[in-house]
């Protein structure tokens, strides 16, 4: 009978105890401390030609890794009839969009390089040139 008792106030003890941790003073706690954190994102420094992207509203910029930066966030956005290559700065927050990286706080300056044909840049277009290349080799 005595393990019994031991055993049930044991278990009251840690339900109490438990319990104590989610009262609302706790609960506002955690929600103000997720309030405070802020989102910063990775500095990013690019260069190239600007490029639309086929079928959207987006302006694109190849990264060193081939991969590429989604700069439609800029304000204002770069010229593309000037046919001028950008320098540019953002912030990666980490999302990627249709297009590519999304890059925040764009700012972007002329380089004074001129960029070929402004092309859309498109994956059926890298495969198309694939294909052309296949055909004159064969």
């Amino acid at each position: 009978m005595r393990v019994w008792f031991v055993g049930a106030a044991a278990a009251a003890g840690l339900l109490a105890f438990g319990l104590a941790g989610c009262s609302e003073g706790g609960a506002k706690t955690k929600v103000a401390q997720a309030q405070q954190v802020v989102v910063e994102g990775t500095p990013v420094t690019a260069s190239g030609c600007v490029r639309p992207v086929e079928n959207t509203n987006c302006l694109v910029v190849k990264g060193r890794g081939g991969g590429y930066y989604d700069i439609s966030t800029a304000s204002p956005a770069p010229d593309l009839s000037k046919g001028v290559a950008v320098s540019l700065q953002g912030k990666d927050l980490g999302k990627n969009t249709q297009c590519g990286r999304q890059l925040t706080d764009v700012k972007w300056s002329y380089l004074g390089i001129q960029c070929g044909a402004t092309l859309p840049s498109s994956a059926s277009n890298d495969a198309s040139k694939t294909g052309k290349a296949k055909e004159k080799a064969g």
